[in-house]
């Protein structure tokens, strides 16, 4: 405990972590900041609020035609003098209107898998029934918050994981204090534990933070209406063709325990680099360059296959539930979170492993 204590204190006594951590929750503020009134939202939200009936729908529709031919559509130039209620009000029929797209598209799925009986047909089936669309409210809140995480939360984690952890090991190499600390043999385990643990609780402190800065960001401006939304609704129409019945507080639980892993699995990679690397900025880059590479060859599709399960893309969880997408292992479907996961575990061990096969083999410098 005491080892573990110190190495606690040497990550965090690190002023610059600080400083970016509070630079990081301001550009993401100014960035991700809501740009419409959630004042005038929430009240154009009330008229729509409630059962979703095909009355609604059909009402919706004849709304935004009428909208449509006067010209007040939500994509225009810019400079043009719109208020927030012509911006948001077709965004809002446009949602109301998506419901009769997904029960079709769900219908049409049903319809193709049902003279399908194989596991993957099946399980795709049971998810696909479960689905619930038949209720409708302001859910800009939650909304927000689960993009956050793929478009905010991600990067500040990564930046502070890699400011953090980098210097772990090499800055000890580079100032010969390894001589100390690898001159007991029976002490380099217990440090090397020492070292991921700290490196671990670390991770989980950060993540808390920007969870927390996230939920009262958005707490404030939208208030805590729509966490029953089904998924759906979400990020429209990112989440439009996803067969999971989360609602989106579920699915921010989900979101959320992903991320951590993966975060976990990233930051004991880092500490790995750090371990065999002389020099703290070698250890920086190297890792940089493991998680900025999947963020660079963003929409080159063969390439994007290839690093699907990446550690940037599992920390993003985005992509894993936005359809129904399987991995076959010896003839057995496994669902893209479940696969994902299971990738971070493993790669997380071996890290593990590794950083203590690393230490305990680690020679003294003269």
């Amino acid at each position: 405990m005491q080892l573990l204590k110190f190495e606690l204190y040497k990550i965090f006594k690190q002023k610059s972590i600080w400083i970016t951590l509070i630079i990081l929750l301001g550009m993401s503020y100014l960035i991700l900041d809501y740009p419409y009134d959630p004042n005038v939202e929430k009240e154009l939200y009330k008229k729509w609020e409630g059962p979703i009936t095909e009355e609604k729908v059909k009402l919706a529709e004849s709304e935004y035609e009428v909208l449509q031919s006067k010209g007040t559509q939500h994509s225009v130039d810019p400079g043009d003098n719109y208020t927030d209620t012509k911006f948001i009000e077709p965004q809002i029929l446009e949602k109301i209107m998506m419901v009769d797209t997904i029960k079709n598209s769900v219908t049409q799925r049903l319809n193709e898998l049902e003279g399908e009986n194989s596991v993957k047909a099946n399980v795709e089936k049971n998810m696909l029934e479960k689905i619930n669309l038949n209720y409708f409210s302001y859910f800009t809140g939650p909304s927000q918050i689960v993009i956050f995480v793929a478009d905010g939360g991600f990067m500040v984690l990564g930046v502070m994981l890699l400011l953090g952890l980098s210097p772990i090991y090499s800055n000890e190499y580079s100032s010969n204090v390894d001589n100390y600390i690898f001159s007991s043999k029976k002490g380099r385990k217990s440090l090397a534990w020492a070292k991921m643990g700290a490196s671990l609780i670390y991770t989980l402190i950060v993540v808390f933070v920007w969870e927390m800065f996230s939920l009262l960001m958005n707490f404030l401006q939208h208030g805590n209406d729509g966490w029953s939304t089904p998924i759906q609704f979400l990020t429209a129409p990112y989440y439009r063709d996803s067969p999971y019945s989360f609602t989106a507080l579920e699915y921010h639980f989900v979101q959320l325990g992903i991320h951590l892993l993966a975060a976990f699995a990233f930051a004991l990679l880092i500490v790995l680099i750090s371990s065999i690397s002389k020099n703290s900025l070698i250890a920086f880059f190297v890792s940089l360059s493991i998680f900025a590479v999947p963020i660079i060859i963003d929409g080159v599709q063969w390439l994007e296959t290839i690093l699907a399960f990446s550690y940037t893309e599992v920390l993003r969880v985005q992509f894993l539930f936005n359809e129904f997408k399987t991995v076959d292992v010896f003839g057995y479907p496994i669902s893209y979170p479940v696969f994902a996961c299971l990738i971070m575990i493993m790669l997380l061990l071996i890290s593990i492993k590794t950083v203590l096969q690393i230490i305990k083999h680690k020679e003294i410098t003269s």
